[in-house]
């Protein structure tokens, strides 16, 4: 499968899905959320605001990472939350996602170890016939 294929979210997307799947792994795919235990959660260095968190959510529902359902609760939004299949899945897909980058990195400098090595050798071959 092509990178490209296999992981299409953005930074955001995966910061938020993270929090999320962490959060409902132990819960049987379902939690509840708020925007500020979401906040609270997402690295520092992502700058997200309200309505990229929102469009984050949208995004990864619409995706059919989970169902997310917006509810009230003393006033406070409070984001219910039920993951499908795909989202369950997230953490595999990742780890996999960087198992298979980092294969493909180990691959590259090997390929281009070999290549060194057999070019020396030729180097060496030639200057050795032809007495260089």
């Amino acid at each position: 499968m092509n990178l490209e294929r296999q992981h299409v979210l953005t930074k955001k997307e995966k910061a938020v899905m993270r929090v999320i799947y962490k959060e409902a792994e132990g819960q049987d795919g379902a939690c509840l959320l708020t925007p500020i235990a979401l906040f609270e959660q997402i690295p520092l260095d992502l700058d997200i605001d309200e309505d990229e968190l929102e469009l984050a959510l949208k995004n990864l529902e619409i995706d059919d990472y989970f169902d997310l359902t917006r509810s009230d609760k003393k006033g406070e939004l409070v984001y219910c939350i039920n993951m499908h299949k795909k989202g369950l899945q997230f953490a595999r897909v990742e780890r996999a996602f960087k198992s298979n980058v980092t294969f493909r990195l180990l691959l590259a400098v090997a390929t281009a170890t070999i290549s060194a090595i057999v070019g020396w050798g030729l180097k060496s071959l030639l200057q050795h016939l032809l007495g260089l």
